[in-house]
């Protein structure tokens, strides 16, 4: 069980997760534990996040690697890289004749100097690439809190354009933090976070990396100051009812 949310903003690509790992067989999950690392970064190229079965994780994580071995990919429309990593992934998974492919992800890569976010759909892998018009994904146990929280967050902050890097800091922070406080079970804090964008030093070349806990705390606080300023709100519906509410003639 997990809660993976990724956003394809206009300058990079923000995947972020929860921190719980569920230990269990089949429908009976026994204990839950902290994972210190739900998210891997391949080669400062690639970030892979999923959810599903560890085993199949770490057989696709071993697939990206081999992959990423030829920078050509970089070089294709993301489209077909999607059909390559697919199809690479399901060869690999068939060989210890898988009938369901209990694992879906998330995977942020450098193609043609944009970064890219492409979903691997839980059962089947097939891929879909994330454009300007579905810019947003989850996944996991924790999809079904953090789905309309990306939806309110579409609403109230973006409108029908996608997000800046921060601005999609910002917002898989609040969906991630909120999600775990809302999710039935499953998932858990703290929140881990990586970025695909454009290294500082050469603009353009993209570089992926992990922002560390101490780097989340700025966002963490907008987040509790946004929050806040939700609540004043209140405030102001109470002015407003209190206006118009009739006068009592007394005798």
């Amino acid at each position: 069980m997990t809660l993976v949310v990724g956003i394809r903003c206009t300058d990079g690509v923000v995947i972020g997760t929860d921190s719980a790992m569920t230990l269990g067989s089949g429908q009976l999950t026994t204990i839950e534990q902290p994972l210190r690392q739900k998210i891997d970064v391949v080669k400062e190229k690639i970030i892979v996040a999923g959810t599903g079965e560890v085993g199949l994780s770490q057989r696709f994580k071993h697939v990206v690697e081999q992959f990423c071995e030829n920078d050509v990919f970089q070089e294709k429309d993301i489209v077909d890289v999607g059909c390559d990593l697919s199809e690479l992934a399901v060869e690999n998974f068939l060989r210890t004749h898988l009938k369901t492919i209990n694992y879906g992800a998330l995977v942020a890569l450098p193609c043609k100097h944009n970064a890219e976010l492409v979903e691997f759909s839980v059962g089947s892998f097939q891929p879909e690439v994330k454009t300007k018009d579905n810019w947003y994904a989850s996944m996991g146990s924790g999809q079904i809190a953090a789905d309309p929280l990306l939806g309110f967050i579409r609403t109230t902050f973006w409108g029908d354009d996608p997000p800046s890097r921060q601005e999609g800091i910002f917002a898989a922070t609040m969906v991630l933090e909120l999600g775990c406080e809302m999710a039935p079970g499953g998932v858990a804090l703290p929140i881990q976070m990586s970025v695909l964008s454009p290294n500082p030093k050469d603009k353009q070349r993209l570089s992926a990396y992990r922002l560390d806990q101490e780097e989340l705390l700025e966002h963490k606080g907008n987040v509790r100051d946004a929050i806040k300023h939700f609540k004043k709100y209140k405030d102001i519906l109470h002015d407003k009812t209190t206006r118009s509410l009739p006068t009592v003639p007394r005798e």
